[in-house]
């Protein structure tokens, strides 16, 4: 039998937080690349929060993104990867 939180937790919004957190985590395992819908699928969160996300981010100079086509690669900023 299900989790009643589990059914919650799939309805409800994640938040601008927990998406930028889901985002830089996984950036900073690996670069991220796909159609924005992908990668929000890919993180569970939404298209909404996932561009909030980006926003914010790229906006920090926390990652960085490159858009080319259809394909969105988000990954971290260059000096980011010198220092790890």
């Amino acid at each position: 039998m299900p989790s009643h939180l589990t059914d919650i937790a799939t309805l409800a919004p994640v938040g601008p937080v927990i998406a930028e957190g889901r985002v830089f985590d996984a950036v900073a395992r690996r670069d991220l690349a796909g159609t924005l819908d992908e990668i929000a699928d890919a993180l569970g969160i939404t298209y909404a929060e996932l561009r909030a996300a980006i926003d914010e981010l790229v906006g920090i100079g926390w990652v960085s993104l490159d858009l080319r086509s259809d394909t969105l690669t988000l990954s971290l900023p260059e000096d980011a990867r010198v220092a790890s």
